[in-house]
């Protein structure tokens, strides 16, 4: 993890060097509440452990975020987005909303997902039969499949 925030700063740098005068950096979303891997709680909520890891490479992140700000001569060049608290919060409403009405399709279940393990979302057999499903609403889905957001769920985090 360490690795990757020293690439991450050393390619932020290179970004500025090139006349990009302001750099907004995402801060990684609570991984513990993706579909692919929050399938161990049966999608029931997001595995803390796995959040963990989000939040140390978070605070490394924000870190080297002010360490390079303290070495730009020109004031706070780059800037964070807070995508973790911001996808929890949307989560957490999505699922009292959901308590409240139960017709509302769980966060944590994603939009389209393959028939088994062996497939995802896309997949087809030799004969161009899909090998997914598709949820009845997608418009009502946070996730589009086991990894990335719909649009609904990028609504839901960017406006909180």
């Amino acid at each position: 993890m360490e690795s990757l925030v020293k690439q991450m700063s050393v390619n932020l740098k290179r970004i500025h060097n090139l006349g990009i005068k302001n750099v907004a950096v995402g801060l990684l979303q609570p991984i513990g509440c993706l579909p692919v891997l929050n399938v161990i709680s049966f999608r029931t909520n997001c595995i803390g452990l796995l959040n963990v890891i989000s939040k140390d490479h978070n605070k490394m992140l924000l870190k080297a975020v002010q360490e390079l700000n303290k070495e730009a001569a020109d004031k706070s060049v780059f800037m964070t987005l807070d995508l973790y608290n911001s996808f929890l919060s949307a989560i957490e409403t999505m699922q009292k909303k959901r308590a409240e009405k139960s017709t509302l399709m769980n966060p944590l279940q994603p939009c389209c997902e393959g028939n088994n393990l062996e497939d995802s979302c896309g997949s087809v057999d030799d004969e161009g039969s899909k090998k997914y499903s598709l949820c009845e609403n997608p418009k009502l889905s946070f996730f589009w499949d086991t990894l990335h957001p719909s649009q609904n769920g990028w609504f839901a985090v960017y406006t909180q």
